[in-house]
């Protein structure tokens, strides 16, 4: 009887040592990935300021004939509604945002040249895969990088009937944006622009496009 009883209050002592070894381990786990999660505690669907929408306006009085693109002298205006959402911050300072874009209206304009002939190109575009990084995003003034990759799409081929109307897009660049309310702000940049069809046509030039842009967000 007492063997029966000694034996009964190892097995519980023995459960109760395995269940707390393994309570201790959850523990550590969690507050492991507590530090790690903190990146992202304060993003959540009932926070509205994680969502921005931007309406920006830019310009590219010339393209240059270098890094990809081979048609010079081609003029660029794009007017574009973007969409942020913010995703993580990094040492509580830098923010990563995801951005998709809307080019509400694209024109660009060739100068004459001995391949090809003066005209106008309007269309409209989707891009729709773009990441920001923004440095200090708690101050006033907020440098950032970005890049994004898209289509364009033009009511006739461009750059000629060699060409076609889809084209691809990537682009880079920075700016600055300036925290005017806590609900608005402002941002001028710069960003490198590439189009070409990607080989779909007969010819792929590509043109290589320098904007300058500003723009309104709203959080």
């Amino acid at each position: 009887m007492i063997k029966n009883i000694l034996i009964s209050i190892l097995v519980l002592l023995s459960a109760n040592s395995i269940c707390f070894g393994q309570t201790t381990d959850h523990t550590d786990n969690q507050e492991s990935d507590g530090n790690f999660g903190d990146r992202f505690a304060w993003v959540n669907e009932k926070n509205t300021d994680i969502h921005e929408m931007n309406f920006i306006a830019g310009y590219s009085f010339t393209s240059n004939k270098g890094v990809w693109g081979k048609i010079p002298k081609a003029t660029l205006s794009i007017y574009t509604l973007r969409y942020n959402r913010k995703l993580v911050t990094y040492n509580t300072k830098h923010l990563l945002e995801y951005t998709a874009e809307v080019n509400l209206a694209a024109n660009y304009t060739l100068s004459n040249t001995e391949i090809y002939q003066a005209g106008s190109y309007s269309g409209f575009g989707i891009t729709p895969l773009g990441l920001q990084f923004n440095f200090n995003h708690h101050n006033t003034v907020q440098p950032f990088l970005k890049s994004s990759t898209g289509f364009m799409y033009f009511k006739k081929p461009f750059p000629d009937d060699r060409g076609v109307q889809f084209n691809f897009t990537l682009e880079f660049g920075a700016g600055m944006e300036i925290m005017v309310l806590d609900n608005l702000s402002l941002s001028v940049g710069y960003k490198y622009h590439h189009m070409s069809n990607g080989h779909l046509g007969k010819i792929n030039p590509g043109v290589d496009s320098n904007i300058f842009y500003t723009g309104i967000t709203i959080f």
